[in-house]
């Protein structure tokens, strides 16, 4: 038992689907939205099969929200830029360890030609560096959103429509990180 709980206890995961679980149920509508994504996205694909329609590569500016409580969490700007350049490599299938892909994902690699950079422009036309820092006392967040409103602590998103937003903080639980899902 001592060994089981010492794993168990060590063990770290993506909180997504449970995340997703919740969301849907206090937003029905939510489920809906996402269907209708999906159902613009096999339309767009039986009218271009193949990959055959316009093909020009999205940038997407990005917005690393920095929630910290120790000086390890307010992790640097060169750490926020390599994984930043990971994110480019694995959108555009020139990782390194694409070669470990699982078999039944194998097929369907490649470069989706989705590309993020730091912004450069905030909500208001200021010049930024693409990253906001907010010290903070918290300790750990969990997954109920409260990282992503300054009313509980956190900060609020940058207009999704305009940006991607990611918060780094501690979430706490062993739980490494979790997304939103399109439609939400």
């Amino acid at each position: 038992t001592f060994l089981f709980v010492s794993v168990s206890m060590g063990q770290r995961n993506c909180s997504a689907m449970e995340v997703l679980e919740q969301q849907l149920k206090e937003n029905p509508q939510m489920l809906k939205n996402m269907e209708e994504i999906e159902k613009q996205v096999q339309e767009y694909l039986k009218k271009h099969p193949n990959g055959s329609g316009q093909r020009t590569v999205i940038t997407i500016p990005t917005v690393f929200h920095v929630l910290y409580r120790t000086t390890s969490e307010n992790i640097s700007d060169a750490q926020i830029q390599s994984q930043l350049t990971v994110l480019n490599q694995d959108f555009t299938a020139t990782n390194g360890d694409i070669g470990s892909v699982p078999s039944l994902f194998a097929g369907v690699v490649a470069n989706v030609e989705v590309q993020f950079c730091l912004a450069t422009q905030d909500p208001s036309g200021a010049a930024t560096t693409g990253i906001t820092r907010k010290s903070t006392t918290k300790t750990s967040w969990g997954t109920n959103d409260a990282m992503k409103k300054s009313s509980q602590g956190g900060t609020d998103p940058w207009n999704a429509s305009n940006y991607l937003n990611i918060w780094v903080c501690n979430i706490g639980g062993g739980i490494l990180g979790y997304a939103q899902f399109p439609g939400g």
